[in-house]
């Protein structure tokens, strides 16, 4: 029984101890995007905490099932502690970078025309999910398009915008209408043409 409670005990050590090392990580990468991105009070944020967590959520899990796989396999052979270890630390730094995305949320650059978000999964294809890495990329990443590029602007019923232009559809979600409405705001200030569609929501 007290090596059942030890064995407990140490799992949820490690899961800490993972949640500890890939908080580390996010911030890191995001005090390095905010250098990188807000650079001027002519760049504007739409920080939408809600969606932050969100992708907290979702990308802790993938590193909690890639961890218990490690644990497990570290229990059968103490040296697979030899591969496991690495892939792990690396797969919580990706994790962290995602996070950083992720809080960084909607960045509108007037300066270089651009307006800034976390990528969706609607860009990429069943091949970049086969393939792993171009999936990994796309989600450490900042998607873009041009301000002077997007013709039209639509609400979903709900909390999404779309952008819509030469370059296709984009979509941006929030976790509230007040940040998605504060974003199409920003993105159809400073005389752009946008036109924005009126949806029942």
């Amino acid at each position: 029984m007290a090596t059942k409670k030890t064995n407990q005990n140490e799992v949820i050590a490690i899961y800490l101890l993972s949640a500890a090392i890939a908080l580390v990580f996010s911030l890191y990468h995001y005090v390095k995007l905010r250098k990188e991105y807000l650079t001027g009070p002519q760049v504007r944020q739409v920080f939408d905490i809600g969606s932050g967590w969100a992708a907290t959520l979702s990308s802790g899990i993938t590193a909690l099932v890639l961890i218990m796989v490690a644990a497990g396999a570290y229990s059968q052979a103490h040296w697979t502690a030899v591969v496991t270890v690495p892939l792990v630390l690396y797969w919580l730094y990706w994790v962290g970078k995602v996070q950083a995305y992720a809080f960084m949320g909607v960045i509108v650059d007037y300066p270089q025309g651009k307006v800034m978000f976390p990528p969706n999964p609607e860009s990429l294809d069943i091949v970049d999910y086969i393939k792993v890495m171009p999936a990994m990329r796309h989600f450490a990443n900042m998607d873009s398009v041009a301000l002077a590029d997007v013709q039209r602007i639509t609400r979903q019923a709900g909390k999404s915008l779309f952008l819509h232009g030469d370059f296709g559809s984009k979509r941006i979600t929030f976790t509230n209408k007040l940040k998605r409405d504060e974003c199409i705001h920003l993105i159809t200030a400073n005389g752009s043409r946008a036109k924005v569609m009126t949806e029942l929501e």
